[in-house]
């Protein structure tokens, strides 16, 4: 039985130009794409001390809990997952995004039920590329989000998609219920929710990634998440946190530089 309605291999196609064209980077936004009453959604989903969970606490993401293990999942919920790690799922992803041969992660990881309270944020950031569990590369972001009762006049807890670099957004989405984001991740797909979510809801979604044996043409990025703003330091947290941004950008420089001399890959590495 399916709950999702999923575009055809076809219809995703005819998004492919939109998709391809899209600011501030590759993307598309797809409504109602849950065959589900929010209600049923809603009761299936798992209460903050459930077991599933792992929960964050760090000034980036804080107040964010995680369930990445698909068999810990209310059945409905897992469904869900299964649907869009499916053959037809995937068909529709390749033809949207121009990218063959996409692969889901099993273990989902980073992935998975995602959840937020009141209060809570997501830094501004750039996932990591190279899945080192699998061997894989990271290429595409899909958001599925849950949220029962969202009101799409609120800012708050809005997907945000920016510019390198930028510091308003370029693009944003109200995470309402069935409202789905696919997106192109790399190094150039800054994305968060720095607005936080409002009192009286909690930011609930799906986050899957998709990856390919074969690395992206230009340089993509590397094991690292990096987060775009860092918030206020003082005393000994400022020096700490420079040294932190010094190291990450020396990490990224020598990345960059070890994608650009392998002979496999120099003679596809775009212009920046």
């Amino acid at each position: 039985m399916t709950h999702l309605r999923l575009p055809s291999a076809d219809e995703a196609a005819s998004a492919a130009d939109g998709f391809r064209s899209a600011a501030p980077f590759p993307h598309v936004v797809w409504h109602d794409l849950i065959d589900l009453e929010p209600a049923a959604v809603a009761a299936a989903f798992p209460a903050p001390d459930h077991p599933c969970w792992r929960h964050y606490e760090d000034d980036y993401q804080p107040g964010k809990r995680i369930c990445s293990d698909v068999e810990a999942m209310p059945d409905l919920l897992a469904s869900l997952v299964h649907e869009l790690n499916s053959p037809r799922a995937l068909e529709a992803l390749e033809a949207l995004t121009g990218i063959g041969q996409l692969i889901p992660d099993p273990h989902l990881e980073g992935g998975g039920l995602h959840a937020s309270g009141p209060g809570g944020i997501l830094t501004p950031h750039t996932d990591f590329h190279i899945y080192a569990r699998l061997g894989l590369y990271r290429r595409i972001n899909l958001i599925l989000y849950l949220s029962d009762g969202w009101n799409p006049d609120e800012r708050g807890g809005a997907l945000e998609l920016y510019v390198p670099g930028a510091a308003e957004p370029t693009s944003t989405v109200a995470p309402t219920f069935g409202t789905c984001v696919v997106f192109q991740t790399d190094d150039r797909s800054p994305h968060g929710f720095a607005v936080p979510v409002p009192a009286g809801h909690e930011r609930r979604s799906i986050a899957l990634y998709y990856y390919t044996a074969e690395e992206a043409e230009g340089f993509s990025g590397d094991t690292n998440t990096y987060w775009q703003t860092h918030g206020e330091a003082r005393g000994t947290a400022r020096i700490r946190l420079g040294a932190y941004r010094a190291l990450l950008f020396g990490s990224r420089s020598l990345s960059w530089l070890a994608h650009r001399a392998n002979p496999r890959l120099g003679s596809r590495v775009r212009a920046r």
